[in-house]
């Protein structure tokens, strides 16, 4: 059985978890065929349907800035739509593996957030400011922001404050 966290694109909608067994329950979540979006640096990876701009299901902000935070490439470029699945990265065998710890941990008892900055002169490090964030998404927000507005920023976090 794989745990994962499934996001839905209606914001008025809390995160939960769930258990997966099989193929066919990632699909119901989703309402169709699935495609795996990888959030590497979070060791994770969405399932998201695979058509959903076609079909026209509404973005999924929250799982959209997730993918920004932790793919940069992908800011602005492309969103993601409907309601989706947060697992793990899959094994070496190609298994899908449930959500790590860490992120379950950050996502539902983690009661206050702060945004860190890796910077192209320091690549080593994250910095961050007095800022703290009681919602995780809005952290991710902060931190996209300052993203956008600060070119010396290479990589942005969201770590508990």
């Amino acid at each position: 059985m794989v745990t994962g966290i499934v996001i839905p694109a209606d914001e008025s909608q809390p995160i939960f978890q769930r258990e997966f067994k099989r193929l066919s329950e990632y699909q119901e979540v989703v309402g169709g065929y699935i495609e795996a979006v990888d959030l590497g640096p979070l060791g994770a990876s969405f399932f998201a349907h695979d058509e959903s701009k076609l079909i026209g299901s509404p973005i999924n902000r929250r799982a959209t800035l997730a993918w920004w935070l932790a793919c940069p490439y992908m800011r602005h470029r492309d969103t993601i739509g409907g309601d989706v699945v947060l697992v793990g990265l899959p094994d070496s065998e190609g298994d899908t593996k449930s959500v790590p710890d860490e992120l379950i941990a950050l996502l539902f008892t983690t009661k206050a957030y702060k945004a860190e900055y890796q910077t192209a002169d320091s690549n080593d490090t994250f910095n961050g400011n007095s800022m703290i964030y009681e919602d995780y998404w809005e952290a991710v927000q902060a931190a996209l922001v300052k993203f956008d507005r600060w070119e010396a920023v290479i990589r942005a976090r969201v770590v508990p404050a």
